[in-house]
C-alpha cells in the first residue's frame, strides 16, 4: 500500500502478538503493539502517527479469560477516536460477546484462530470504510451510520456483521431459535426481531 496506515494490535500472549505484528507488517501496514490496556490506550491518546485501525483480543489483563476488560477498552478507544475501526478478536463459544463488541462500535469480529487471510479481508474492509467516510467528511457529510448515505453498493459493515453472526449461530442451533438466543445472549423476541430485520426465514423441512 503506498500510504502506510497505522494499525494498533493489541494482545497479552507475546507469540500471537508477534505473528500478528509480523503478519500485518508483511501486508504493509506501520505497526504499534500493546499487551494490557492502559499501555493501549495511552497509545491511542499518544501516538504522533494517526492510529486509523486496531487488532483487539478481547481477553486482557488482568482478567485474559473474560472479555470484561477487551470490552471496556474497545468502548475507550471508540469514544476516543469515533473514527478508528477496531476488529476484535472472540472465542469460537462467545456470539454473545462479539454482538456486545459490535453493538459498542467495534467494525468487525473474528473467531480465533483466525488466518492471516481473514485479517487481511477484515482489514481491508476496514479501509474502504475509513476512505469513504473520509470522502463524506470532503463532502460536508457526518461519518457514516446505519442510515447515513454512503455510496451505491456500500455498506454499514457492522449491521452485516451482526447479520453473519446471526445466521451463523442460528445455523449452528439448526434454527432452534430458544438456544440460538441463549448463545447470542437475547431474549427470543429481541432474535425473532433480528430475523426479521435481516429477511431470515427458517428453511423448509
Amino acid at each position: 500500500m503506498s500510504d502506510k496506515r497505522t494499525v494498533l494490535v493489541v494482545e497479552d500472549d507475546a507469540s500471537l502478538r508477534d505473528w500478528w505484528c509480523g503478519s500485518l507488517e508483511d501486508m504493509g501496514y506501520h505497526v504499534l503493539s500493546a499487551d494490557a490496556a492502559p499501555k493501549a490506550l495511552g497509545m491511542a491518546r499518544q501516538s504522533q502517527i494517526p492510529i486509523e485501525l486496531a487488532l483487539l483480543d478481547l481477553g486482557l489483563p488482568p482478567h485474559p479469560n473474560e472479555p470484561t476488560e477487551g470490552l471496556e477498552l474497545l468502548r475507550l478507544l471508540i469514544l476516543e477516536q469515533p473514527s478508528l475501526k477496531v476488529v476484535v478478536l472472540t472465542g469460537q463459544d462467545e456470539p454473545s460477546v462479539a454482538l456486545t463488541a459490535i453493538g459498542l462500535g467495534a467494525f468487525d469480529f473474528l473467531t480465533k484462530p483466525a488466518s492471516s487471510q481473514r485479517l487481511r479481508e477484515a482489514l481491508a474492509r476496514a479501509v474502504l470504510f475509513l476512505q469513504a467516510e473520509k470522502q463524506l467528511s470532503t463532502d460536508g457529510q457526518a461519518r457514516m451510520t446505519l442510515t447515513a448515505p454512503i455510496g451505491e453498493g456500500v455498506r454499514e459493515f457492522g449491521e452485516a456483521a451482526q447479520e453473519r453472526l446471526v445466521r451463523s449461530v442460528l445455523a449452528d442451533s439448526q434454527f432452534n431459535v430458544a438456544q440460538a438466543a441463549r448463545k447470542l445472549g437475547l431474549t427470543r423476541e429481541h432474535l425473532y426481531y433480528f430475523m426479521k430485520k435481516f429477511g431470515i426465514e427458517r428453511s423448509s423441512p
